[in-house]
């Protein structure tokens, strides 16, 4: 579910780049700022009938700096549907399906986004729910416990696959003082002791939910002046001042790392190769970031036609750019996730990636290539920004990297103009060794084939 919605951002992003003359939306976003700090960001859509209001929350585990209390940004994705005095949890959610509402949540590294669409003729009576949701949250302590159970479930169900025990290892070995060293789940300690912390989730709610720390996104067909006049008398009195959040600033790798899983289960052999880069921003390093993901290791690459379709070594490849590594406030990862046969080593795929890098940062990328890769972006465009929610995810996760609702526009500008050069020199400057984090996991030994 969260993933999808992520997928659907990283689609839309990597879609800005399609008109190399023309702004990516019909109409550039409109910003309006309450009082209180709360901002609203609206952009009209051919969507005739349709609405979609996002309500973006800028936290996300990156704020978890207490020890011992990672986890608790995804909690409050889930304790913000247990509703209020006015509209209780059943209420609520009777009321958002009589409106026959999509309706939804997810949290990442820097943000919690709420993501509802809706008939246009229900969006005053939205708006005054939500309103009432985000201003007067309530819950008891027993609520709370049921809610922390529901979280420690949903980690017990995502435990069960290699894939959250190689983020886990991979974020905790790249990440040696950031709070980016650990999963949006939280580790399963801290989720195991979550029910005995409901004085500490109330003040972790007053920290962070706050209208200065809030972007409402409404993308879609409405009446802006009536929207904002809703807005302002609904949201106008919520009151609170965000807390700053003293994440810690990671030093520079000097050496390469690894690590080793051994999986009890069935499993083929993965492996994640990281590195570590910048920050989000829509210029030229991020922008060269993403066309150098898609020239190294899309399906049309030479490294991956080698390892996929030829010798048959591996069994899928998958460069996380975009949505997963560069939009992030602070520096991050870029990561290549990889799914090998067996007979296959790790030491050969990591071999011939590198290999695959040295090429670009040689020169030897055809520049033709490299202006086909951004070509393809086109497509990518015509078919992600399709719908209201497209649009608002797109914004929602760019917004929490930049707090700009422009970098949308500016990322695609960027993208539109980098140039092999740029290309050359992100893959020289930040796909190096001593930047690489390297997870490996396979069946162990003894353990069932």
């Amino acid at each position: 579910m969260k993933r999808l919605l992520l997928l659907s951002a990283c689609m839309a992003l990597c879609l800005a780049s399609a008109n190399l003359h023309a702004q990516v939306l019909p109409q550039k976003p409109q910003v309006e700022t309450l009082d209180n700090g709360l901002t609203v960001v609206t952009v009209p859509w051919d969507s005739p009938g349709m609405v979609s209001y996002y309500s973006l929350v800028r936290t996300g585990s990156r704020d978890e700096v207490d020890k011992n209390h990672t986890g608790f940004a995804h909690l409050f994705e889930h304790m913000m549907f247990r509703g209020t005095r006015r509209f209780p949890k059943k209420k609520y959610e009777t009321k958002i399906q009589e409106f026959g509402a999509d309706n939804n949540a997810f949290t990442w590294f820097d943000l919690t986004c709420f993501t509802i669409t809706v008939p246009r003729e229900v969006l005053p009576e939205l708006i005054e729910i939500e309103a009432d949701r985000f201003r007067n949250l309530h819950y008891s302590e027993a609520d709370f416990k049921t809610e922390t159970g529901a979280v420690l479930g949903e980690y017990n169900k995502n435990a069960s696959n290699p894939a959250l025990i190689m983020e886990e290892k991979l974020l905790e070995t790249a990440f040696e003082r950031h709070t980016y060293g650990h999963t949006t789940m939280g580790y399963i300690a801290d989720v195991k002791a979550m029910p005995g912390y409901y004085r500490y989730s109330r003040k972790f709610h007053r920290r962070f939910y706050t209208p200065d720390n809030t972007t409402l996104i409404v993308v879609g067909d409405f009446d802006r002046d009536a929207l904002i006049g809703k807005i302002e008398a609904e949201y106008g009195s919520w009151k609170g001042k965000r807390r700053k959040t003293r994440a810690k600033t990671e030093r520079p790798q000097k050496a390469p790392r690894s690590v080793h899983v051994d999986w009890s289960g069935p499993t083929s052999p993965k492996m994640t190769i990281a590195y570590k880069i910048p920050a989000f921003a829509p210029g030229s390093d991020s922008a060269a970031l993403e066309v150098l993901a898609h020239l190294v290791f899309g399906e049309s690459s030479p490294l991956y036609r080698k390892l996929v379709v030829e010798d048959r070594k591996i069994i899928s490849m998958e460069a996380s750019h975009g949505i997963f590594a560069p939009l992030t406030r602070d520096p991050s990862l870029f990561r290549v996730d990889i799914t090998l046969r067996e007979g296959t080593t790790f030491d050969e795929v990591r071999d011939a990636v590198t290999a695959a890098i040295e090429e670009v940062v040689s020169g030897k990328a055809p520049d033709n290539r490299i202006e086909a890769v951004k070509s393809h972006a086109r497509y990518y465009f015509e078919l992600g920004l399709e719908t209201p929610g497209d649009v608002a995810v797109a914004l929602a996760m760019l917004i929490s990297a930049t707090g700009d609702p422009d970098s949308l526009e500016g990322f695609a500008k960027a993208l539109a103009e980098v140039t092999p050069a740029d290309v050359t020199d992100a893959a020289g400057k930040f796909l190096t060794e001593k930047r690489r984090t390297v997870v490996t996991l396979s069946t162990r030994e003894g353990g069932s084939k």
